[in-house]
């Protein structure tokens, strides 16, 4: 049988690989380049990173070994290897605290026991050189080690507002210095003003874009109205606002600190404001603008909507509301999801890119995502769109970077109740409040994982199921998107799907009353489908794969 090219090319990069590390054993150099020089025309993969450090850590370059890990670090920041050889190449260099970093990241992202004991024996060594550097500073050593174990035991960013060692974040300033500081605050909360792990999915939070003032601040006027964000922070705080001469005082009675609250101000002039603790204040928001050619740009994302189920039960009997407002734009019959499942796959729709480019893929691990890619939201902000993101898509929270570009945004766990009902209600009065502005916003419906999960929240849906349809027939996956077929989840998925078209029906009222067709670009769109769909064992298969892609505005059809 005649081999693929895909297996030739995994064939040739084995045996060169393979001849490389020969070429290593025995020291010979210019066989070793010429080898490198082959496999690079083949590939840049992480193992030809860690063969170009080996040898230049070989010839006794270690500032160029550096680089090239440095380097590939940011492509293959959870690959064992590249950690721990950039480990020894900073301990060559007598980077020693960098060299105990990259060892116990190498022992995080260890996918074997032998790898981990391996990282555990580099971390003993420079312990031992540690100790004697830090021999009269011991405070020095132990947070360093301090420092370690924290990386070693942080989670992932799925609890936010809890961060990644589950402690809250509410209040606390993020991304300090930077152009996209910005705090979470509860979301009209009345007596709760903190979170824990038992409340954290409980409570809808409100992120905003500013920073954290300690006595006083100026801020210029100049649109004859504006809202200005601020929050306390402590008890027995007291503000004054002082704009044209006119005083106006508040103490934490009247701003608790466990919200936002919007202050309006409807004339220009230099506003200066004064505390006696600190507080925080957001980025003052204009109320009118010039209204652009595109008013509002709106994204309707649905989590884990299948395209393929819906044509083959009649899309326009499932979503009548859907077919009906998307009939005077565009629909595509032809989508495909880049990725199989939502991490990975949001983040392409938010960059334009494949999750190789894109960097965000490993379910437990953090990454700088943020750092490392610009998303549409920065585009359209930069455009002087009024941005907003609301929903409560757990794989989508500021911490994992989406708080770049994004004025406002609201948030809770869909697991903690924040369905299709109160992301668009939430929507439309963002949009009523802010209707003078042009508007790009980001909404996230993660309803149809109720399925999957297996989890009775909607009157509507209990409803009309028979119980005979309340039988599992299969357990529930190890994740929600690998729940193995199951025909009695169908009758319940087409419900839950067809609960968000009677509420988008809502959103859907709205945009035709407030706006003209040629003023909107309307998205509809989801990551990936659900694979108890299809009885197929193979994983990507046209039920897990197919997703809507639905446009109207001006210019669509």
């Amino acid at each position: 049988m005649r081999r693929k090219p895909i297996q030739q090319r995994i064939e040739q990069l084995n045996n060169l690989y393979h001849s490389i590390k020969v070429s290593f054993e025995s020291n010979n150099i210019p066989l070793l380049e010429e080898y490198i020089n082959k496999y690079n025309d083949i590939t840049e993969d992480a193992n030809l990173i860690s063969i170009k450090s080996n040898y230049f850590f070989q010839i006794g370059d270690y500032e160029q070994a550096a680089k090239v890990l440095e380097e590939g670090i940011k492509l293959y920041p959870f690959n064992f290897d590249i950690n721990l050889n950039l480990g020894i190449v900073y301990e060559m260099k007598s980077f020693f605290t960098g060299s105990f970093h990259r060892y116990v990241s190498a022992l995080k992202y260890a996918s074997t026991g032998e790898k981990q004991e391996l990282a555990k024996t580099y971390i003993t060594q420079i312990n031992l050189v540690l100790r004697e550097i830090y021999q009269s500073d011991q405070n020095k050593l132990l947070q360093l080690i301090e420092e370690g174990n924290r990386f070693l035991g942080e989670i992932d960013y799925r609890l936010f507002p809890l961060d990644h060692n589950k402690q809250s974040s509410i209040r606390q300033s993020q991304a300090v210095g930077t152009s996209d500081e910005y705090m979470t605050n509860l979301y009209r909360s009345y007596n709760n003003t903190d979170i824990d792990e038992n409340t954290s999915p409980y409570h809808m939070t409100e992120t905003l874009k500013g920073r954290i003032h300690k006595s006083e601040k100026q801020i210029s006027l100049t649109g004859s109205q504006t809202l200005l964000p601020v929050s306390t922070l402590e008890n027995e705080t007291v503000l004054n606002f002082n704009l044209n001469g006119r005083n106006y005082s508040f103490s934490n009675e009247d701003l608790p600190y466990n919200q936002y609250h919007y202050l309006r101000f409807n004339e220009k002039g230099l506003l200066n404001i004064t505390m006696n603790k600190p507080i925080f204040i957001g980025t003052p928001i204009p109320l009118q603008e010039i209204s652009k050619k595109k008013r509002l740009i709106f994204n309707i994302f649905v989590d884990g909507l299948s395209f393929d189920f819906i044509q083959k039960h009649d899309f326009k009997s499932i979503m009548p509301n859907t077919h009906a407002f998307f009939q005077k734009g565009f629909t595509s019959t032809n989508c495909y999801a880049t990725s199989e499942w939502t991490f990975p796959s949001v983040a392409s729709m938010f960059t334009g890119k494949y999750t190789t480019n894109h960097g965000l893929f490993h379910p437990d691990f953090n990454y700088a995502f943020a750092e490392n890619n610009k998303m549409m939201q920065e585009h359209f902000k930069e455009a002087e769109y009024f941005t907003a993101q609301i929903g409560g898509d757990w794989r989508v929270t500021p911490a994992h970077g989406y708080h770049k570009g994004f004025d406002r945004i609201l948030y809770q766990n869909f697991m903690g109740g924040m369905d299709c009902k109160q992301v668009i209600t939430e929507s439309i009065e963002h949009l009523e409040t802010f209707k003078e502005r042009n508007n790009f916003m980001w909404i996230s419906l993660a309803d149809v994982h109720h399925v999957p999960d297996e989890i009775d929240c909607n009157l509507m849906t209990q409803a009309q199921i028979d119980i005979s349809k309340r039988v599992r027939i299969n357990k529930k996956g190890s994740t929600t998107v690998l729940t193995p077929y199951d025909i009695n989840k169908h009758e319940k998925y087409i419900l839950e799907i067809k609960r968000i078209d009677f509420y988008l029906n809502i959103l859907y009222t709205y945009f035709d009353q407030h706006y003209q067709n040629e003023e909107i670009l309307v998205l509809f769109h989801s990551d990936h489908g659900q694979s108890f769909l299809e009885d197929e064992p193979f994983l990507l298969h046209e039920s897990r794969r197919k997703v809507p892609f639905m446009i109207r505005g001006g210019m669509s059809q």
